[in-house]
């Protein structure tokens, strides 16, 4: 049978996460025909894609009749949201879109975009995830310390919005109330967006899954190694990495694996789950971006025996996939980033060649 071409529409053209996102949609063969959009008609200009349009943003109105029109006019039959606003206006309006978006169900993304309201779901069930509380006033901080340790920290951070917003470790009532009085009187946030939990000291991880009507394509765990610009953010921790590696993890692979199937009974689409490990090693769920991939890693997942950026477009135009490890790859490849430079993606081998070490004069005895 001969394969349907790919005409692939990729929301927040110019950025580096649609970036990452068209340079694993061209690895595929035949490569597919990729549209970019974006409202920033000076971030379009940087877009890798075969043909661009400026659209308006996914909060208004017009942005859905925007996209079906250029949908219509480029034959598109893919689309690859980029950004929780992006999945947020197609979800509302999937009724509409007479292609397969392969999106998550509209509740569980409404959950996903809602950390704490995805924390206490997730505790409900018995899925770890950090016992957290809402900051429904700043009288309210003395309270929820008090249910903490007096020793240690917890993790301050907006309830909604993606890339760490407003996160920080605090240690202390007065921190805490400064942190989130600054935000509101600086940046407009409510305090009542705000949560406080538990702060988890432990590894990164990054599972990325893509399912089809209940069956699991593909995951793959990913370990943050180090964070992009983290000098010059107060957490220390950033969900955007400049150096990421794949792994085997099957800890935080089973604990993904049972939230998604928690999530939904039939899970379609695609799932980014962020775990960190807590003071005993356990991978607890700190959010999931449901409907879309991750902004920084997107390379890692088109290496190896299976492609998964191709799983999900192949999927949406209703064709077969056939993936050889479903539980991904347990061989370490390395993501590596930094401003302005293209992100490599490099095996262990790769990482020993094309340089020569500097031999050091042996110290004086």
């Amino acid at each position: 049978m001969k394969k349907r071409e790919i005409r692939a529409l990729v929301t927040g053209a110019g950025t580096g996460s649609s970036a990452n996102m068209m340079r694993a949609l061209r690895t595929m063969t035949p490569t597919p025909y990729v549209v970019g959009v974006n409202e920033d008609r000076f971030v379009l200009k940087l877009s890798l894609a075969d043909s661009n349009y400026l659209c308006p943003e996914p909060a208004s109105g017009d942005f859905i009749d925007s996209l079906l029109e250029v949908i219509r006019r480029e034959r598109v039959n893919v689309i690859m949201p980029t950004n929780d606003n992006a999945v947020k206006a197609l979800s509302d309006a999937r009724a509409r879109f007479s292609i397969d978006l392969l999106l998550p169900r509209a509740e569980t993304i409404e959950r996903c975009q809602d950390k704490f309201a995805l924390s206490e779901f997730f505790r409900r069930r018995d899925i770890p995830s950090p016992h957290t509380f809402e900051v429904k006033s700043l009288r309210s901080l003395e309270k929820i310390f008090g249910k903490f340790s007096k020793d240690g920290l917890l993790w301050c951070r907006a309830r909604r919005g993606s890339r760490s917003l407003a996160a920080i470790p605090v240690a202390t009532v007065a921190q805490a109330r400064a942190w989130i009085t600054q935000w509101r009187d600086l940046h407009g946030v409510k305090v009542s967006d705000f949560t406080l939990g538990e702060y988890l000291p432990g590894r990164h991880f990054i599972v990325q899954s893509v399912w089809h009507k209940g069956s699991l394509l593909r995951a793959q765990p990913i370990e943050v190694l180090s964070y992009f610009a983290a000098g010059n953010n107060p957490s220390g921790t950033f969900s955007l990495s400049s150096l990421a590696k794949t792994v085997a993890a099957p800890e935080a692979l089973k604990v993904t694996l049972k939230a998604v199937r928690a999530l939904e009974r039939h899970p379609s689409g695609a799932f980014c789950v962020e775990l960190k490990e807590d003071a005993n090693g356990v991978p607890s769920i700190t959010e999931i971006n449901a409907g879309r991939f991750p902004a920084g890693v997107t390379a890692l997942l088109a290496v190896g025996k299976d492609n998964m950026i191709a799983a999900f477009a192949t999927t949406c135009i209703g064709q077969t996939v056939k993936i050889a490890e479903p539980h991904g790859s347990a061989l370490e490849y390395y993501f590596v980033r930094d401003l302005d430079g293209i992100p490599g993606v490099f095996s262990e081998a790769d990482l020993s060649q094309g340089y020569s070490r500097v031999a050091l004069p042996s110290a004086a005895k």
